[in-house]
């Protein structure tokens, strides 16, 4: 689902190798994100077939554009052709030469990452149990039952005009339920495995499009940066485990790919060609649509990434414009610009959705130094520096190449992240607004600092290499052949994965099971391992069109993405409430005595209560704000149907 759709269509445009690659998950996006609001706009559900034919007919369009584009006079069918690509002849050789190395590079990388990721979940289908999870989970649900997938209105059904990114919603919503055992493990298996895949095959390719797109001639440091992009702790621990944002984190996967598409372009040569320009400016359009479209934060992380060389690449051309005399062509265009950013920032800043994100507060974390810190010696999963020989070779590839004044822009990349980072944990200032659409949290940040630290180790690992090989010459014996500078950085970065290996394979299942496992869950557990199993036999237990109500902190929101069976209060957050709800919330414990208790029971069709006796002492999530749902006599007026541990499933018979 992420490779397949962009690929296929980078392809047909004329991309190869690594681009082709990297860049395909982003494309998809945004073709996912196109066809959901056509397809429900025509009354079309969403599904594998009807997505399918529309990947069909896009593949056809392109194909019947190519050839009314095709010139008519052809050269001599014996005539060479020289293989040209977006990234130039010459690269796309020193790449095919150093393919095997990517895989290997890419397929060893995954299974680092993935063994942890998966021994912290524990169950392929467990449900990931943090407060995100409750939401996202449920949206799959509600696609999965309505057919619509679109980013407006998707989540909230018709007669809302709401924004939500749900690209990754609609991805794992089209994962076919007879993959896994039974129904109650679709969706959360199929979330689960993009967990696994968008941390791994997925993050570590688009790692290898971008340094490829960096170094184009140097095609050593695409291999290395796949080999240590892994190595990092910010990303996709964090997000995907106990902070649960697998929009977020679908975004933040995408950025290199799209920004591999973007330094391209920025950077192409007039070998290119015009029309080759044009297409690789059209499609890192798309790219940069595709990520927008999985979250919106991540089209600000793309612009932290490739922003400095768009600047860069700018005032050259700008600087050269005024020296060729073209100098009233430049004011002109100065003043459109900033016409056009002037009102591009009014406009968004006016909409609900930035004020919100804007407005959002969060406590200060700690100072601006321990940030700093923490950042460049990775100590996000642990207080000690474990990924010590990865954090030197970044250190070494800032100095490479401030000395070498060679794609410095990537340092001012890097420099931002650190310093955004820094805002985002330390106390409120004016500064710190800048980090609002990440909701001022460090982590959402943090997350993008491999992507230009896994090339700048890269870089630092090759200079290392370089150093050990020249020592190596001068000490050994003579007429003997010692490795080169590309075998020793190879070793280099065997020997820090193998050093950091002990520190971050059990920190990932450390945090990975603080999200899954019930006994090790932090801030409060849902469900229990019994409970687990009851939510899976909703479907067998309960009638079809029956509703439970229940704090949804205790586990009842699960009901319906884990047992296909509606709930009253299926999110754990209270903003988009209505008064039946809240009433329910607030009163319910009073059935046998309040007349409106029953009036909202029946308005809502509500037929089980889902009672669970665990509280904070016993490590269980519960929501204060909903005391109507706690201590309810139940004695009289209801009958149990399950009991699971602590939680007992009743129907509502007092309303009858």
């Amino acid at each position: 689902m992420l490779f397949v759709p962009g690929t296929v269509v980078l392809r047909l445009l004329g991309a190869r190798g690594t681009l082709a690659l990297g860049a395909a998950p982003a494309l998809s996006c945004a073709f996912y994100a196109a066809a959901a609001p056509v397809l429900a706009a025509t009354g079309i559900a969403w599904g594998a077939v009807s997505v399918g034919i529309s990947l069909l007919l896009v593949v056809l369009v392109l194909v019947a554009g190519r050839r009314l584009v095709r010139p008519a006079g052809r050269s001599a069918p014996d005539a060479p052709r020289a293989p040209v690509s977006w990234l130039g002849a010459g690269a796309v050789d020193a790449l095919v030469a150093h393919r095997r190395w990517f895989v290997v590079a890419v397929a060893v990388g995954s299974v680092v990452a993935v063994v942890p990721m998966a021994i912290g979940m524990g169950d392929p289908a467990a449900p990931l149990q943090q407060w995100d999870a409750v939401f996202h989970l449920n949206g799959v649900a509600f696609i999965r039952e309505t057919g619509v997938a679109s980013t407006i209105n998707g989540l909230y059904g018709a007669g809302n005009s709401v924004y939500y990114p749900t690209v990754w919603h609609s991805m794992v919503a089209l994962v076919p339920g007879d993959l896994v055992t039974t129904a109650a493990d679709a969706i959360t298996s199929a979330a689960n495995a993009s967990s696994l895949v968008m941390g791994s095959v997925a993050w570590l390719v688009g790692l290898g499009a971008f340094g490829a797109a960096c170094f184009p001639r140097r095609p050593e440091i695409a291999v290395l940066a796949v080999a240590v992009g892994g190595a990092f702790s910010m990303f996709p621990t964090v997000i995907f485990s106990t902070l649960a944002q697998w929009p977020n984190g679908l975004s933040v996967m995408l950025v290199p790919g799209a920004a591999a598409l973007w330094v391209t372009l920025l950077r192409s040569t007039p070998d290119v060609g015009r029309s080759r320009r044009a297409v690789l400016c059209g499609t890192a359009l798309v790219a940069l649509v595709g990520v927008g479209s999985a979250h919106g934060s991540g089209v600000v992380g793309l612009a932290v990434v490739v922003g400095p060389l768009a600047i860069l690449v700018a005032v050259r051309a700008v600087r050269h414009a005024w020296m060729s005399g073209r100098r009233r062509a430049v004011l002109l265009l100065g003043a459109v610009v900033l016409g056009l950013a002037v009102t591009g920032t009014s406009l968004v800043m006016q909409s609900t959705v930035m004020h919100v994100l804007f407005s959002f507060e969060r406590l200060p974390q700690r100072g601006y130094a321990p940030s700093v810190v923490r950042t460049l010696l990775d100590t996000v999963m642990s207080a000690w520096p474990g990924n010590i020989l990865v954090s030197v070779a970044v250190l070494v590839g800032v100095v490479v190449l401030v000395r070498s004044r060679d794609q410095r822009w990537l340092l001012v990349s890097a420099g931002t992240v650190v310093v955004l980072v820094a805002l985002a944990a330390g106390p409120s200032t004016p500064l710190r607004a800048l980090t609002g659409v990440w909701y001022t949290q460090a982590a959402r940040i943090e997350a993008l600092y491999p992507i230009v630290a896994a090339v700048l180790a890269a870089v630092g690992f090759v200079a290392l290499g370089s150093a050990a090989s020249r020592v190596a010459r001068r000490r050994a014996p003579r007429g003997w052949e010692t490795a080169g500078a590309s075998s020793w950085a190879a070793v280099l970065v065997v020997v820090a994965l193998v050093t950091s290996l002990g520190f971050q394979a059990p920190g990932r299942s450390g945090r990975f099971a603080e999200a899954y496992d019930p006994a090790q869950i932090r801030w409060g557990t849902m469900l229990s391992v019994e409970e687990i199993a009851l939510m899976r036999e909703l479907r067998e237990i309960v009638p079809p069109g029956s509703v439970i109500l229940g704090d949804p902190h205790n586990g009842t929101a699960f009901a319906f993405s884990m047992g296909g069976t509606h709930a009253v209060l299926p999110q754990l957050g209270t903003s988009a409430m209505d008064e039946a709800q809240t009433y329910l919330r607030e009163h319910f414990r009073d059935i046998e005595s309040d007349p409106e208790v029953c009036r909202y029971v029946e308005e809502l069709g509500v037929t089980h209560f889902y009672e669970d006796e665990a509280g904070e002492l016993d490590g269980a999530k519960v929501d204060p704000e909903s005391p109507g749902l706690h201590d309810v006599d139940t004695s009289t007026g209801f009958s149990v149907v399950a009991v699971a541990g602590t939680a007992t499933l009743l129907t509502i018979d007092a309303c009858s």
